[in-house]
């Protein structure tokens, strides 16, 4: 089974790894680029130090981080336009493929953005706004069902704003594992992987959701991001400012963090980087659960230093919109249940 993959990405015809000829074209591929790597100065010197690895162990990333953000509660995949019968994404799906790719015993991360239980803007956008409840929360059994599902996900780490740790906490008495409540100020996670460390620093919720940062919150960002710079391998700064403001942050960012995963108002994307710079790498997340950010990183990063984004050598990233043939996860769907008509 293999996931769908949109045309935008770096190799729209790359599949879930899977069988012996799969195996050996990728181990011919990795080989290939091995070599073209060894004249690359500026990835020999990031690498150095290592030691020498041989090629087929390398044939698959040595990480995999998925990442989630601005679900806004949807639990049901999304129609998709036009009169196909298809359809993106959904909770079941979601975490079919997560467990998925652990079973296979895949090195992954699971990381959720700003937003996966309320919208930044329910007057806006989001189910609250579309149910007509604009100035409510939703129920305690939705957020009975929130929860579980969540739980199903197995979340390694996450966003939750103050408010919707609030809702869950007052319905159900807790918040999923592994979510971090972001309010005010920047919290952080030191994650251990098979590549190495990563640093996950969550920034705060501004004074305007999803609409940019408040005073000061850069500067506490940017310090909390240089301490934690020397003990991870890998740093990821995880924002729910929003495109704008997070465009405006790149900047900033360079030689502090090795990756931004996005969040709040503003289009999704594979990636992107500032003009004229190559780090760090930045992502930002569909809407309503339809695509999960895929970032599969293929050599090991180093602990204190910046790590060295080359697109198909040092990693690949996309946007996977989980279609009809990705693995669902039964226990999730049975929770979930069908769409209700409105």
């Amino acid at each position: 089974m293999s996931p769908l993959r949109s045309s935008s990405g770096p190799s729209a015809t790359r599949r879930w790894p899977s069988g012996l000829c799969g195996g050996l074209l990728r181990a011919a591929a990795l080989s290939l680029l091995l070599v073209q790597l060894a004249a690359v100065p500026s990835f020999a010197a990031a690498q150095a130090g290592l030691p020498a690895a041989d090629p087929l162990a390398e044939v698959e990333p040595v990480l995999t981080i998925f990442y989630n953000a601005s679900s806004f509660g949807e639990m049901h995949p999304c129609p998709t336009c036009g009169k196909t019968p298809d359809t993106y994404g959904g909770m079941a799906r979601r975490a079919g493929l997560f467990r998925e790719y652990r079973r296979l015993g895949k090195p992954c991360l699971v990381i959720a953005g700003p937003y996966e239980f309320l919208a930044d803007d329910p007057t806006r956008f989001g189910h609250l706004a579309e149910e007509g409840r604009k100035n409510s929360f939703p129920s305690a059994e939705e957020a009975s069902l929130a929860l579980k599902v969540h739980e199903l996900l197995r979340v390694d780490t996450g966003w939750i704003s103050g408010k919707a740790a609030r809702w869950l906490r007052g319905e159900t008495g807790r918040i999923p594992p592994g979510y971090l409540v972001s309010e005010g100020k920047s919290v952080s996670r030191l994650l251990n992987t098979r590549a190495g460390s990563v640093g996950v620093v969550f920034f705060p919720e501004g004074p305007v959701p999803g609409k940019g940062p408040g005073p000061g919150q850069e500067s506490e960002v940017l310090a909390a991001g240089k301490a934690l710079r020397e003990k991870a391998a890998l740093l990821v700064g995880v924002s729910p400012w929003g495109a704008a403001a997070e465009k405006k942050f790149l900047p900033k960012a360079q030689g502090v963090f090795d990756c931004i995963l996005g969040g709040g108002e503003g289009i999704g994307f594979d990636f992107i980087f500032a003009e004229g710079s190559s780090s760090p790498i930045w992502i930002r997340p569909d809407v309503k659960g339809r695509a999960v950010n895929v970032l599969e990183i293929y050599l090991p990063p180093l602990a204190g230093s910046s790590f060295v984004w080359s697109e198909g050598k040092t990693y690949n990233a996309w946007l996977d919109f989980m279609g009809e043939g990705v693995p669902v996860h039964r226990a999730a769907l049975e929770l979930i249940g069908p769409r209700r008509e409105k």
